[in-house]
């Protein structure tokens, strides 16, 4: 008998990937997606017989069904609804807890997490993922959390930036020459399917990281832009006395200090620089960051 597995919420980016890595695997394992609007589900996985799009909120835990499935694979969706990110971690995990108590057929999770989650101050907005990691890693019989580091994806907005005449490409990471770990959604699809699939003689719960090939700076990432478009960018620095103005741009005005303590964690003497190190718990992925770069802007 196939395996079962149920990706939830499958709507996520890292949900949605690895649904297609799974689908495409030799072990034709049986997926269940558990969407908040079933309509969001691809229609390459729909035609699919061995995949199930099913309705279901960890909001409110109503649809959360992982009867005969084997393996969960939960990623923690953060709010930005003016909910506090801790409240909304504890409702959302404790949701999904109860719906594997009641799922006698589960015998894996594998959780989504981030680098540095096991920090329980001073990480922003990864406390979503500290909260999550706390309540579900010891909720089933063997528990994986993926500790990945920032998604190559996330800059792919430089490349519209890099259209300008004379284009700026604001930058976080400084100074210019510190490195900080990024990988690809085709590394962490893949690390995810694998983790699912896989048997596994880790004690649980087991931790891991997952980075790129390298660490990667704010000149690599220019160095990428410029490579991918042709163009000759200008690098311009997003210092900390910024951040707040910065972010604030871009999210909330509830959540701006919580994403500035983040991105402080990540940076030097910040809490989370010290864990970047590949170890005998790292996992290295193959992407590149400029063939990344290069696949999105050639869709």
């Amino acid at each position: 008998m196939p395996l079962h597995i149920t990706v939830v919420p499958a709507s996520t980016k890292a949900g949605r990937e690895t649904i297609r890595v799974l689908l495409e695997s030799e072990s034709k394992p049986l997926v269940r997606g558990i969407y908040r609007d079933t309509s969001k589900a691809p229609a390459d996985f729909t035609k699919n017989p061995e995949f199930e799009a099913a309705k279901g909120d960890v909001d409110t835990g109503d649809g959360l069904d992982f009867s005969r499935s084997n393996a969960v694979f939960y990623i923690p969706p953060p709010t930005y609804d003016g909910t506090d990110q801790g409240k909304w971690a504890t409702q959302t995990a404790n949701n999904v807890k109860n719906a594997l108590r009641n799922a006698v057929d589960v015998k894996r999770l594998l959780l989504f997490s981030s680098v540095g989650s096991q920090y329980d101050h001073n990480i922003g907005i990864l406390r979503l993922n500290h909260i999550s990691d706390t309540i579900l890693k010891d909720s089933v019989p063997e528990v994986l959390i993926v500790r990945p580091g920032y998604f190559q994806e996330d800059w792919a907005h430089l490349l519209e930036v890099a259209k300008a005449d004379l284009p700026v490409l604001h930058s976080w990471i400084t100074p210019f020459d510190y490195k900080i770990p990024m990988v690809s959604l085709k590394d962490i699809s893949e690390c995810c399917a694998s983790s699912l699939l896989s048997e596994s003689s880790q004690p649980s719960p087991h931790c891991f990281k997952l980075f790129g090939p390298r660490h990667y700076s704010s000149i690599d990432l220019k160095n990428a832009v410029d490579e991918v478009t042709g163009k000759n960018t200008e690098l311009k620095a997003v210092e900390r006395d910024q951040l707040a103005s910065f972010f604030a741009e871009h999210v909330p005005g509830e959540y701006v200090q919580e994403f500035v303590d983040m991105t402080t964690a990540v940076l030097p003497g910040g809490i989370m620089a010290g864990d970047f190190e590949y170890d005998e718990n790292t996992i290295r992925g193959k992407v590149q960051l400029v063939d990344t770069l290069r696949q999105v802007y050639t869709k």
